[in-house]
């Protein structure tokens, strides 16, 4: 009995529908392309009854929820709201039949068989990429990290690639963006609906200005199901993930799981022994992560240091030692870092009196490399003071 309705069976509308039915497992798609060859072939199977299905539902690499669901599937119509969806919205389609689609997804065990893409389809040609995951609900310095992190890589000409969830991945964006730098955010759901809302922002100036993408159809609700799937292309798209902030059970380590499976670099900052959010980064050192302090940690591994030595562009990212502070200045900042440090403690540790050290910190404020925050209490601003 035929299945299927009026599609056009080409190779890539037979891998959008293959992407379409949504009880196959991941590995389900990938197993049946190795045995049929091609979306084509494996589309006239499963629509067709027949023998080749009931030896793929005995050898449990069907499920029969699958093949239920196909029979159910109104193809043709499927078919023609996707396409009108797709232009409507402003949303590109791109297969792994396709030019297009990205080379350093091919070689992951299961590439996406589709990704769907909302803004700046171009940014896909980077030369190197790092993923940034963590806690959705840091803490202070975690944000601070985040922050500092994203915007050095990225005016050194990383993209970064995160998830767009809560916390560490929105902050990573949030920072890139305002340094005018490259980002990608790959989402569980589909790239017309933001989640979450608090996101909305991050998420419309994206559109604009960087770039969604996501293996689910456009409608498709962001479940929790969907991310650990997710997290396979955040970590296919990237050079290396680098972990901010997770705990012993956090999501984020499967990132780090699919990382490792593709032979890409794992970088995790340390944390206090006593912050919980702590635990897994910290544990991901004891295993073989890279430790990292500083964003040179991952321009050096990636570029060696005759590149991180490099003076950069003027978008507020320089060497200490080319900003025309005075030797108080850099002395005082070199004493701070992401977690506040009391003005006492400053004139105690430099020898200068209170109102010469409130007067350079004033001065460190108004150049943007300080933020004073509670009364008396300083940190590192977002700008860079290392690169």
């Amino acid at each position: 009995m035929k299945i299927g309705g009026s599609m056009e069976k080409t190779n890539r509308n037979c891998l959008l529908w293959l992407n379409h039915i949504k009880t196959f497992r991941i590995k389900d798609r990938a197993v049946l392309l190795k045995i049929f060859g091609d979306a084509v072939s494996v589309y006239e199977v499963l629509t067709n009854e027949g023998q080749e299905v009931e030896r793929l539902l005995e050898k449990h690499i069907i499920k029969p929820s699958t093949m239920e669901e196909i029979r159910e599937d109104k193809t043709d119509i499927w078919y023609d709201r996707l396409m009108t969806s797709l232009d409507r919205k402003g949303i590109t389609a791109v297969t792994l039949d396709d030019p297009e689609y990205p080379e350093r997804l091919k070689p992951i065990p299961t590439p996406p068989l589709v990704l769907f893409m909302r803004g700046r389809t171009e940014l896909l040609n980077y030369e190197n990429g790092i993923g940034i995951v963590g806690s959705r609900r840091p803490t202070h310095y975690g944000s601070l990290v985040a922050d500092e992190f994203a915007k050095s890589l990225a005016v050194k000409g990383i993209t970064i690639i995160s998830g767009m969830a809560m916390g560490i991945d929105a902050r990573s964006h949030q920072a890139v963006l305002e340094s005018k730098g490259k980002t990608i955010a790959v989402l569980g759901g589909g790239v017309d609906i933001c989640y979450p809302q608090t996101n909305y922002d991050i998420f419309m100036e994206m559109c604009e200005k960087s770039l969604i993408l996501s293996e689910y159809e456009p409608g498709e609700a962001h479940v929790s199901l969907h991310f650990p799937a997710r997290n396979r292309i955040i970590s296919g798209l990237s050079d290396g993930i680098l972990v901010i902030e997770a705990a012993l059970r956090s999501g984020s380590l499967i990132t780090v799981d699919n990382a490792l499976e593709q032979n890409k670099d794992v970088y995790a900052v340390p944390g206090r022994v006593t912050d919980m959010l702590s635990k897994g980064t910290n544990n991901l050192i004891k295993q073989g992560a890279m430790l990292v302090d500083s964003p040179a940690d991952i321009i050096i591994n990636m570029f060696g240091a005759d590149t991180f030595y490099k003076k950069t562009d003027n978008k507020g990212k320089a060497d200490i030692k080319g900003t025309g502070l005075d030797e108080k200045q850099k002395k005082l900042l070199g004493m701070l870092g992401f977690e506040p440090v009391f003005i006492d403690d400053l004139i105690r540790a430099n020898d200068m009196n209170i109102t010469d050290t409130i007067h350079q910190m004033k001065s460190l404020e108004e150049l943007g490399y300080v933020r004073s925050i509670e009364q008396s209490y300083y940190i590192l601003s977002g700008k860079n003071t290392c690169i």
